[in-house]
């Protein structure tokens, strides 16, 4: 009777120290910041191009480039941040832009912002996606 217990004993010793190793390795990948989530933000659909982003405690930055074919009139921005600032409109074929969002950023939260802009009579709404990184 003896053997059963310490062969019991010796099981729950064993699979004890395999879970102590387990939650070590997991403690240091969090660590060493491996399950963090990337800032990113995603393209525009349409005739802005993102050319550049940055993503702080304190707000967002586009860089938009006019995709289009002519010049793009009556600029703005906005999004779950409130309004865009720094656009310059109206904005020729080509040239780029920043966009700048202030507020408060918090990390691995997601934000929606859009530009508006007319481009030959035509009203156009394009939008983005951030994700905020480790801020």
């Amino acid at each position: 009777m003896n053997s059963k217990g310490q062969s019991a004993l010796e099981y729950l010793m064993t699979y004890g120290w395999a879970l102590v190793v387990i939650v070590i390795v997991v403690a240091a990948l969090f660590a060493f910041g491996v399950f963090n989530t990337p800032a990113n933000c995603t393209q525009f659909g349409g005739r802005l191009l993102l050319k550049d982003y940055s993503i702080t405690s304190t707000g967002i930055d586009l860089s938009v480039q006019n995709g289009g074919t002519g010049t793009m009139t009556d600029v703005t921005a906005g999004g779950s941040l409130g309004d865009g600032t720094g656009l310059v409109t109206p904005l020729p074929r080509s040239s780029v832009t920043p966009v700048n969002f202030d507020g408060t950023v918090t990390s691995g939260s997601t934000y929606s912002l859009w530009v508006a802009y007319t481009l030959n009579s035509i009203d156009h709404n394009e939008s983005t996606t951030c994700v905020a990184g480790t801020v």
